[in-house]
């Protein structure tokens, strides 16, 4: 969602234009960032043999944190 607003306002409007303009890029790149995460699969992990509600790739969280960089 792109703000578009009239730039001509005084140094006040501009500086508030800016804010937002820079937290409206945070934003979309916090949400690009989570759209990367993977969603996972219930099951048995492959390392470790516990039973997790979220694998990625056959491992656990734990297992990931540990085994793989």
């Amino acid at each position: 969602m792109d703000i578009e607003r009239d730039n001509s306002g005084d140094e006040c409007d501009r500086a508030d234009y800016f804010i937002e303009s820079v937290i409206d890029d945070h934003v979309k790149e916090a949400m690009r960032k989570a759209n990367e995460i993977p969603l996972g699969n219930p099951g048995e992990c492959d390392m470790c043999g516990d039973y997790f509600s979220r694998l990625v790739n056959g491992a656990c969280g734990f297992c990931r944190d540990k085994y793989v960089v």
